[in-house]
């Protein structure tokens, strides 16, 4: 082909037909912006290719963490509930101030120190800035929603934090001496029915009730993210 184009332009230019020569080298030059226009659309489309790749890539590893974070929060939500209606039982124990459950009460205050602990797969959006992958996110809801999942995340570990802080620091004192971890039985029945041992449940029902509350967001967010990406993905039922 370059060859042909070499003998036409000095078959043109040695017959001294100039204007058609002109017009020759005026179309030759047109035919190669187009190949170049040509190449760099395919070099466009191919990258366009990759980063779409690359951007389902992100989504599906993204998916696959919320998931597994959603069962272990289903875990945890389930653990947490179970301990706030025993906390709520034995509250009626010392309302009613029904001294005949005294070792029913020893034995709930014994799991007193037990709580939910909530453990995320990752710092996902954290994760996203730092390797440069969430420039290949064109979702803007997606990323915003990612970041605000992460925030409710934070919020709840605050409280389990706050729960694990009242455990050391009112639960611990609360309980030396009051109950005989050995037998499984109270010492000093009377301890257990005291305002200091009824103000630590009350104040780990309200703790479970918010943690249940946050728990439940953080599902409903990832919820959320798992549908928007799935139609990203063409996944969506």
């Amino acid at each position: 082909m370059i060859n042909f184009f070499r003998k036409t332009r000095k078959q043109l230019f040695s017959e001294n037909r100039f204007t058609k020569y002109l017009f020759y080298a005026i179309g030759e030059i047109i035919l190669v912006v187009i190949g170049i226009l040509i190449a760099l659309q395919i070099n466009n489309w191919n990258n366009r290719r990759v980063e779409k790749e690359e951007e389902k890539k992100s989504y599906r590893n993204i998916k696959r963490q919320i998931e597994d974070d959603r069962k272990e929060l289903t875990d945890v939500k389930a653990f947490n509930n179970y301990f706030s209606d025993t906390y709520k039982h034995a509250n009626e124990i010392i309302r009613a101030k029904d001294y005949t459950k005294s070792d029913s009460l020893a034995l709930i205050a014994m799991g007193l120190s037990q709580y939910s602990d909530f453990n995320s797969s990752g710092n996902i959006y954290e994760t996203l800035v730092n390797s440069g992958n969430l420039e290949l996110l064109k979702n803007d809801e997606i990323t915003s929603l990612i970041q605000q999942l992460e925030t409710t995340y934070i919020f709840a570990n605050k409280l389990e934090t706050v729960h694990w802080e009242i455990i050391i620091n009112e639960l611990s004192p609360t309980l030396k001496g009051v109950i005989n971890f050995d037998a499984f039985k109270a010492v000093k029945p009377e301890k257990l029915f005291e305002v200091e041992m009824q103000n630590f449940i009350v104040e780990s029902i309200y703790l479970t009730s918010a943690k249940d509350s946050v728990y439940s967001r953080a599902i409903r967010e990832i919820d959320t993210i798992v549908s928007l990406i799935d139609t990203e993905l063409g996944t969506a039922n």
